[in-house]
């Protein structure tokens, strides 16, 4: 091969060698570009996404805080319940104090002094266990303790017990009992510790004894 055609045969092929070269820069050129944009799209998505995330929990943030805030739903709602059942209490309390019938006696506990006093209470002697018991404040109870005929309408406030009550106590010298009915009244003081039968030992009225 002479000397001319070497260098027209490689001139040839560095011409074609350049040609490959550029096309490939070429595409990789437009595949770098095509990568591109859908990184930027991808971006873009991601952002909005973010976005909208970040708004989503931003706005219920603000109703949270609505509803905890002062005057909020949560604090009305509360503030609504709290009434209702101070207001279902009190008339309670109210139909309670109403009960006055002299045919239906009943006695009330009254503690002296500034301790309260816990006091139980059995159908009679006998019984094992106590059909109401409470720890006592001072001053006049809140319950009436009917022993002959059940209230006419019971209510939170309201004990149906026997004429055999039996009643304990822990510190009777603090402890008073105030009797109604029949048209009449009285007071008496827990004597000792225990009372067998209020009837008997309190010499109660009772019809047809």
């Amino acid at each position: 091969m002479s000397k001319d055609s070497f260098k027209n045969l490689f001139s040839t092929f560095l011409l074609i060698a350049s040609v490959i070269a550029f096309s490939f820069s070429i595409f990789s050129i437009m595949k770098l570009d095509g990568f591109e944009e859908r990184l930027n799209a991808l971006e873009l998505s991601t952002s909005e996404k973010i976005d909208k995330l970040s708004k989503g929990l931003n706005e219920e943030i603000g109703a949270i805080k609505r509803l905890i805030s002062g005057g909020g739903v949560i604090e009305k709602y509360l503030v609504a319940r709290n009434f209702l059942e101070n207001s279902e209490n009190d008339l309670r309390l109210i139909l309670t104090e109403l009960q006055e019938n002299p045919e239906r006696p009943y006695f009330r506990i009254f503690v002296a002094g500034s301790s309260e006093v816990w006091i139980g209470f059995k159908n009679n002697a006998k019984d094992k266990k106590y059909v109401y018991q409470k720890n006592f404040k001072p001053g006049l109870s809140e319950e009436k303790f009917f022993y002959l005929k059940a209230p006419l309408l019971e209510t939170g406030y309201t004990v149906t017990l026997t004429k055999d009550t039996y009643i304990r106590t822990a510190m009777p010298d603090s402890v008073y009992l105030l009797f109604f009915g029949f048209n009449s009244a009285k007071i008496v003081k827990m004597p000792d510790i225990e009372v067998n039968n209020i009837s008997r030992d309190f010499n109660l009225y009772v019809p047809g004894k």
